[in-house]
Order: C-alpha cells, then sequence, then structure tokens
C-alpha cells in the first residue's frame, strides 16, 4: 500500500485543515506539527534522499539561510557532505551533476518555473525569465530574442564603446591623484546601466555623467534583501501575513520607491514606444515592434514588465561580472601580469578594441570563464518543479511537485566537478589543459542557464565583459586595496549584494 493511501494520513489531513483553517486547541497544533515532522522525515515521498534533519522537515532552514543571504554557502556545504543530490527542504533536491541540468533544464523536459522563488512585475506581469510555463516563454522570446541577436549586438557596439569611453575618461580624471582610489563596482554599474537604459528606453541615466547611481538603480539595489524576503512569504503560507506586517514596516520606503520606480520604467517606455521614427540602429523597442506584427503578440504590460527585466539582467549582471573578474585577477598577480601583457602587445590602440577582436583572445575568455566559475551573477538555483507523475533526474525518480534545481555556487565549486575548485585558474580553460585538470567536469558550467530557456543575453553579457575588461586593462594599471582582500566573500539573495571594490588605478604610459 502506498503510504499516501493509508487512512492515518487522511486523519492527519483533516487534523492539518482543522489547525489551519479553523480554531485549534495548542493540543491540537502540538500534535499537527508532531505529525509533519514524523512524515516529512519517514513517510514523505522525498524521504529516501539524503540532507540534514531540520531541512527534511522545515523550509524555515532555507528560509532563514536565504533570507540572512549565505542559502549559496549552505548548499555548497550541504553537497560536500551529502553527495551530489540534496534534499534542501521537505519538497526541494538540489543536484550537482551535469545530467540534471539536462534532465531539468533541457529540451523537452517542460519543467515548469517554481512560482513561490520568483517574483512577477509589479502591473503583474511576467517576464520572460520568470514566464511559468515553456508556452508563455516562447510566445514572448520569439518577440523579444530578436533585439538580443547577434546582428542587433552588431549594431550597438558603437552605443556601448561610447560610454565605455565616457568610463575611462572619468577613470582618468578620477586617477590623476596617486594616493585615490575608485570602487571599480560603481564605475561598472554606471557604465552598464547607462547602456542598458540608452537601448531599452531609449535615453540613459546618466549615471556616468553625475558619477552616482540615478534614484532608479538605486531601488534595484536595495530591494534586493526585501525581495528576498517576500519571496520567502511564499514558501510559508502559514507565516505569510506576519511577513507582508514586517515588510511593511521594514521597507515601507522601499515599497514607495518602487512605485515611483514602476511610474518612471512605464512612463520612459510610453514616452519611447509613443515616437513615430525608430533610431538607427535599431533598439529594443523597434525589435518588440517589428517583431510583433500586425498582431500583438505581447501586451503592453508584458513589454514593460520584459523591459523592466533586460534593464537590470544587461546590467547588473554583467557589473557583477566585471567586478568579480577584477578581484581574482588582482588576487593573481601571475595571471593579472599574463592578461595585461597579451592586451597591450595585442591592441596598439583602444579603437582597435571591439567585440571581434577581444571575442578572439583565449587567455581572455579563459578568465571570464574562471570568473564565472568562481563568481557566478546567480549564484542560487532557478528551481523547477517536476511534473505530475514525475521524473528520472541524474538516474533517480523524482516524484511530481517537487523543487528541483542545480545550483550555480555549489555545483561549480564543488571538488567533485572542478580540480582545485576553489582556486582561480583560468588556465583550466584552455585548449590542451594539463592533465591536473584531466577530471574537470566542465559541462556543469552553464552560468547562463541551459536548454530552450537559457539567457537570451548571453552573447550581450560577454561582449560587454570582453570590451569593457579590455579597455579598463590597456588603458591602467590596477592595484587592489588592502581592505578589499575578502571581497568576494559576500551575501548572495538572487544576485550578490556587492561590496565596495576600492582599487587605486594608474593611468598605463603607452595609453
Amino acid at each position: 500500500m502506498v503510504y499516501d493511501q493509508l487512512p492515518i494520513i487522511d486523519h492527519f489531513r483533516r487534523l492539518e485543515d482543522n489547525v489551519l483553517v479553523h480554531d485549534s486547541s495548542g493540543q491540537q497544533a502540538a500534535l499537527y506539527i508532531l505529525w509533519k515532522v514524523i512524515y516529512n522525515r519517514h513517510i514523505h515521498p522525498l524521504s529516501r534522499y539524503p540532507g540534514p534533519f531540520l531541512a527534511s522537515v522545515s523550509r524555515i532552514p532555507f528560509a532563514t539561510a536565504y533570507i540572512r543571504g549565505c542559502l549559496h554557502t549552505n548548499v555548497r556545504n550541504l553537497h560536500q557532505a551529502y553527495g551530489d543530490v540534496v534534499r534542501v527542504a521537505p519538497d526541494e533536491l538540489s543536484f550537482q551533476t551535469e545530467q540534471a541540468w539536462k534532465d531539468i533544464y533541457g529540451f523537452g523536459r517542460n519543467f515548469p518555473k517554481d512560482t513561490r522563488f520568483f517574483n512577477v512585475a509589479r502591473n503583474g506581469a511576467c517576464n520572460m525569465a520568470v514566464a511559468p510555463t515553456d508556452e508563455i516563454h516562447r510566445r514572448q522570446r520569439r518577440v523579444l530574442g530578436g533585439a538580443f541577436s547577434d546582428t542587433a549586438l552588431k549594431h550597438q557596439e558603437h552605443l556601448l564603446q561610447h560610454y565605455v569611453d565616457n568610463m575611462i575618461q572619468r577613470l582618468q580624471q578620477q586617477s590623476t591623484n596617486a594616493a585615490a582610489a575608485v570602487d571599480l563596482t560603481e564605475w561598472f554599474n554606471y557604465t552598464t546601466f547607462d547602456f542598458m537604459a540608452k537601448y531599452v528606453f531609449g535615453e540613459s541615466l546618466s549615471c556616468l555623467e553625475d558619477a552616482q547611481y540615478h534614484p532608479w538603480v538605486k531601488m534595484v539595489f536595495a530591494a534586493i534583501r526585501a525581495w528576498a524576503v517576500i519571496s520567502m512569504s511564499k514558501y510559508i503560507p502559514s507565516l505569510s501575513y506576519p511577513i507582508k506586517i514586517i515588510t511593511l514596516c521594514l521597507y515601507r520606503r522601499l515599497l514607495k520607491d518602487r512605485e515611483a520606480n514602476f511610474r518612471f520604467s512605464a512612463t520612459r517606455l510610453a514616452q519611447r514606444m509613443s515616437r513615430p521614427d525608430d533610431p538607427s540602429p535599431p533598439d529594443f523597442i523597434s525589435h518588440v515592434k517589428s517583431s510583433q506584427g500586425p498582431k500583438a503578440v505581447l501586451s503592453n504590460d508584458e513589454i514593460r514588465a520584459n523591459a523592466s527585466f533586460f534593464m537590470i539582467a544587461g546590467s547588473e549582471t554583467t557589473a557583477t561580472l566585471l567586478s568579480g573578474c577584477i578581484f581574482l585577477l588582482l588576487t593573481r598577480q601571475d595571471t593579472y601580469r599574463k592578461l595585461v601583457s597579451q592586451v597591450r602587445a595585442r591592441f596598439s590602440t583602444p579603437s582597435a578594441i571591439t567585440f571581434a577582436s577581444t571575442a578572439d583572445l583565449p587567455y581572455l575568455r579563459a578568465v571570464v570563464h574562471e570568473s564565472l566559475r568562481m563568481y557566478p551573477p546567480t549564484p542560487l538555483g532557478m528551481p523547477r518543479v517536476v511534473p505530475d507523475g514525475g521524473a528520472m533526474i541524474a538516474g533517480r525518480f523524482v516524484p511530481g511537485k517537487t523543487a528541483v534545481s542545480v545550483p550555480h555556487y555549489a555545483a561549480y565549486r564543488s571538488p567533485a566537478n572542478f580540480s582545485h575548485s576553489d582556486s582561480f585558474l583560468p588556465e583550466r580553460w584552455m585548449e590542451g589543459a594539463g592533465d591536473e585538470y584531466s577530471t574537470d567536469q566542465k559541462e556543469i558550467f552553464q552560468p547562463f542557464s541551459a536548454g530552450p530557456r537559457a539567457c537570451a543575453g548571453k552573447s550581450l553579457a560577454y561582449a560587454e565583459t570582453n570590451l569593457i575588461l579590455t579597455r579598463l586593462l590597456w588603458h591602467f594599471d590596477l592595484e587592489l586595496l588592502p581592505q578589499c582582500a575578502d571581497w568576494i566573500n559576500q551575501q548572495a539573495f538572487v544576485v550578490w549584494n556587492k561590496k565596495p571594490l576600492w582599487v587605486r588605478l594608474t593611468v598605463h604610459q603607452a595609453a
């Protein structure tokens, strides 16, 4: 007989309904909690999967770690203790194998996204990244994918070069004082947000010009932790009301700023969409208009939701990768000198540094890949839900309605997947890498996800990173300040809660 069909199970389900919906005595509540612990640990369909006791009986340890910003390291430690598959919550499994990528995220798998983890836009519409079903995602991607194609990318190179020129000029002004230091995390954000705002909304945020964050960007960073708290209320319905009250009290100003940001985005987008003429080269809205056709495939709310999403995804994550690259390079001086030497030997003028020329630098590519492995911009797993009826994942049957994911940070830092997994070693990605890297499981490395819902902006992210990093290394000699020695040890939510990256810049004599 299946456990879920036992008569005692029905009895306790009636007790659960009485405790959660109706008035109940303390004795009933205590009995219900005891029953849930016993059921989740010993009877639940996931009870045969390894994991710590508390995580198997309650979602609270997962939620607490997420709100504290240490879930990425917690999950990594669990995998090191329990193996390639771990039960991280009563109804959730974490995997760290190449096959799991294919089985969860691959073509034809049709695992819907876990809507508890992802937040929809303020207007209630979902963007392409959080679309709950593959059907919705395909409909949106047909319209939006062209905005991030290789052709669209080539058209935007001149625009990005303009903002990189501005960044270099401002940094040269900052570096005139030999004792001065700059926070490169800020300057990377200024550059990428200005570029994406111009591309998506048709108007820059002027962060580089003002040398400070626009209020729209400030709200994005301030919201990182708040959205983690809000997401957890969906995981623990019985605590959703008190969590909402706490959120309202702690983040009242932030919620007001969110409304202002939504209105700002909506106004900018409406102004851009109302223009009868399209710019040359075409921008994000130009591609949307041309792909919509006579029948509106996307609603205006969906266009707004996606515009705001791409504004963040195309800027914050790239700035994060650049910050990680610089930190890791400056902590390995031999690697830093090798890359700088190759960049300056290859390019005699900054005008020679382009999307195409930087894509042809094997060691630069290796440095970027190793930075993504050590410091993936989205360190957590993006959970999917196993369809009804269950599915085979990494050779094991997983029942339906189970949340499953491959967490980037845990998988890439696992000694089971990479030799010297905590060391920054770009050589592992070079053709003909030595025997010491022969056991590396490189197929596990999917920083832009995998399958039909892999990141549409992957090519843009690589092009931005290659261009900005190469220009910076060509123009300046860099020195990491001592207070940033442990910069990489940060809180992580959906993205990293980045600390200032203080670096001393000296203009290279040949620049």
